[in-house]
């Protein structure tokens, strides 16, 4: 299909013809637009040709057509005949891009070229005509309705007695009674101005009847509704038209109530407007529905769909592609710069997917930094993947600045397809993609049931370790920098059925997933007091923000601790890389901890955002600084500066510090001449295994 759009665009005869023609014209081959001039375009409100290739006709329609057929599959019927006759000509009502519907009268035409058959499509604007036949539709159905209702009248004054018409009167009233016990009624003036209001729409708008009566109908308007709105209204109405809509009016406190309207003329003898009739009825509670769940589905940040609304949209589709586009080591944008500016960030880059935005692609923000691009329709893999590539230069080409700043940021991009489980397998393939330090991956469906299995192997072996005693403890020495005193790190190792030994750092994230995580914790916890308790060393475990907010977990650590009596041997690493977001209970748990005789350190400080008044505020004894300062202290001057300041803040406060990842002789001379007091890493000790 691209050689055939790329033949018509370089035949001079169909551009000097087709290009400029003031009709829109298009050709579709197998059903699907593959050209259109910029007449088309035009009428589409597109920009470049680009968004309207590849589509079928009824993806720029309504579902249905006015006849109440499915769109889709009256246009394949259509498309069969004419390549069967050679011709076809129809009315079709379509929408541009802004899902404005309008009608055209298309044309079309079988041709064969370069011994390929396709649809020559022509299309004339009708929506003026279609309107003036609406029209004239609705006027005669009123002078039907007007001359039936004389002729009810007539017959009622001319057959019936004083009794009858008195009986027809009092029915008429019980009518009247019931709209007002129904609905919101009220009648004004050829000038809007109010002449009668019943008591429910006093009720709804505030209002009393005699602020009201007098009063233009304007009082309860909303500054939301357009001018353009307002015209189209009276227009009807002074056409002597009935007007049917949903308005948003405005109460005398200010809030909002929304009605479903009709507004009628009344006419005298003579066909003249005497007043205006309006029956409400309050639809609120429907649209405040309807707001609750637009904004459970889209994200509060950026104002894109959210990954609920993503997995819904994914589910309508027949063969749906994603993209997960995850912008790379964002965390470090917040430390460096705030969250402030990280916020900033995320919104102007969804103002940049947003431009993608056509019938074929909707963007979504997922989670954090992560954001998806669904593709439907006869979009392909392969088309998904060039607008990836296009999007990611685009970026380079003109990227984020902040302050002034430009902000070189990278990405990683999964290109994932298949109705089934279409989000998960996007994102495990993402994961993937960010172990393998690659920029785009194509996750194709035999990837993603490898993937799974991987998954599921794991699972396995993580239920195995801990039902066979195959969590393993290991040891990793802290020397003291003076005195050559060891405490321990213990860390926890997996051992797989096939005998490897796997680090955290390939299991822990699925365990939580898989819900073992906390399981594994306690198993750890057991086994260090248990191999600790009767040796002198001090010895640490970890605790992230879920171990700390899990209360059976601490409970054990709590029992464990005392039954175990390594009270006054114990120090509580808390991994401040997962980011201490619920201080009181942080908080809580230090108090508990401490009054037992347990010790706390914050480990990778110096990553996190607002890490001082973290340490200020909590009543911590050690801080472990992290590789990421450590590793290059001896050879970067403004890296060394950073880590003095911070043990000179550490020492102010009575703090111990411990310099981790110490991998060289040159780290250990520096972390020394600056005073601090314990140093960890494989230059002085390889984890080793203890049980």
């Amino acid at each position: 299909m691209d050689s055939f759009k790329n033949m018509i665009e370089n035949i001079d005869y169909y551009n000097d013809i087709l290009e400029n023609d003031i009709d829109p014209v298009l050709f579709i081959v197998e059903q699907n637009f593959m050209y259109c001039n910029k007449a088309a375009l035009k009428i589409l409100q597109m920009k470049s040709k680009s968004e309207l290739y590849n589509i079928h006709p009824s993806q720029i329609s309504p579902t249905y057509q006015p006849d109440g057929q499915l769109s889709s599959e009256k246009a394949d019927v259509i498309f069969e005949q004419c390549y069967k006759n050679g011709f076809a000509r129809f009315e079709w009502l379509h929408k541009d891009l802004k899902e404005k519907e309008f009608w055209v009268e298309v044309t079309l035409k079988r041709l064969t070229l370069k011994q390929k058959e396709i649809l020559l499509v022509t299309w004339r604007d009708i929506s003026q005509v279609k309107e003036k036949e609406l029209n004239i539709k609705n006027k005669n159905t009123e002078l039907k309705n007007d001359y039936s209702q004389i002729e009810k009248l007539n017959y009622i004054l001319k057959d019936s007695g004083d009794f009858e018409i008195k009986d027809t009167l009092l029915l008429l009233e019980e009518y009247k009674k019931a709209i007002d016990e129904s609905s919101i009624v009220s009648k004004t003036d050829t000038k809007g101005i109010i002449t009668y209001v019943n008591s429910k729409f006093c009720e709804i708008s505030g209002y009393s009847k005699d602020e009201l009566l007098g009063a233009n109908h304007n009082i309860i308007r909303d500054p939301a509704n357009t001018k353009e709105f307002f015209k189209i209204m009276w227009d009807t109405l002074k056409s002597k038209n009935i007007f049917k809509g949903i308005v948003s009016n405005r109460r005398k406190d200010r809030s909002i109530y929304y009605v479903d309207s009709t507004i009628i003329p009344i006419l005298d003898y003579e066909g003249n407007i005497t007043e205006y009739i309006g029956i409400r009825n309050d639809i609120t509670s429907l649209y405040e529905k309807d707001k609750i769940i637009t904004k459970q589905l889209t994200d509060d940040l950026t104002g894109l769909p959210n990954r609920q609304k993503l997995i819904g949209d994914s589910k309508t589709f027949l063969f749906p592609k994603l993209a997960i586009v995850n912008i790379n080591h964002f965390r470090d944008i917040n430390d460096t710069y705030g969250i402030e500016v990280g916020d900033h960030i995320l919104k102007e880059f969804s103002q940049k997917l947003l431009k993608l935005n056509n019938f074929n692609i909707n963007v979504y923000r997922i989670s954090g930094d992560i954001f998806g691009i669904l593709a439907s329709g006869n979009f392909t893999i392969e088309s998904l993947k060039e607008l990836s590539l296009e999007f990611l230069d685009s970026i380079k080409t003109n990227p984020i600045i902040h302050d002034n700043h430009t902000l070189n940021l990278s990405f990683s991009i999964v290109i994932s397809s298949g109705r089934e489980w279409l989000l998960v397998e996007a994102e495990m393939a993402l994961m993937q993609a960010k172990e393998k330090n690659k920029e785009l991956i194509i996750n194709l469906e035999q990837d993603s049931k490898r993937l799974l299995a991987q998954k599921i192997e794991l699972t396995k072996n993580i239920k195995t370790a801990l039902s066979n005693d195959k969590i393993l403890l290991y040891g990793q020495k802290i020397v003291n920098n003076k005195t050559g005193e060891i405490k321990y790190e213990t860390l926890m190792r997996l051992k797989t059925e096939d005998g490897k030994i796997l680090s955290p750092y390939f299991f822990l994230e699925h365990a939580k997933k898989a819900r073992l995580y906390h399981e594994m914790t306690r198993m750890m916890i057991k086994q260090a007091c248990d191999y600790f308790k009767d040796k002198e060393n001090m010895f640490s475990i970890n605790l992230s923000m879920q171990d700390i907010t899990n209360d059976e977990t601490i409970q054990f650590l709590l029992d464990t601790i005392l039954q175990t009596k390594t009270n006054n041997q114990i120090i509580l690493e808390i991994v401040e890389s997962e980011q201490i977001n619920q201080f009181e209970k942080v908080s809580s748990f230090i108090k508990k901890m401490k009054e037992i005789g347990a010790k706390i350190a914050i480990d990778d400080f110096g990553t996190g955002y607002s890490n001082f008044e973290y340490i200020i505020n909590l009543n911590v004894d050690i801080l472990k600084i992290d590789g990421s300062l450590i590793r290059n202290i001896h050879k970067d001057k403004n890296i060394f500066i950073t880590v003095s300041t911070i043990v000179n803040f550490a020492k102010q406060l009575g703090l111990e510090v411990v310099a981790e990842f110490v991998d060289s002789k040159e780290v250990l001379e520096t972390i020394k001449s600056l005073d601090i007091e314990y140093s960890q890493g494989f230059y002085l000790h390889e984890p080793e295994h203890l049980i």
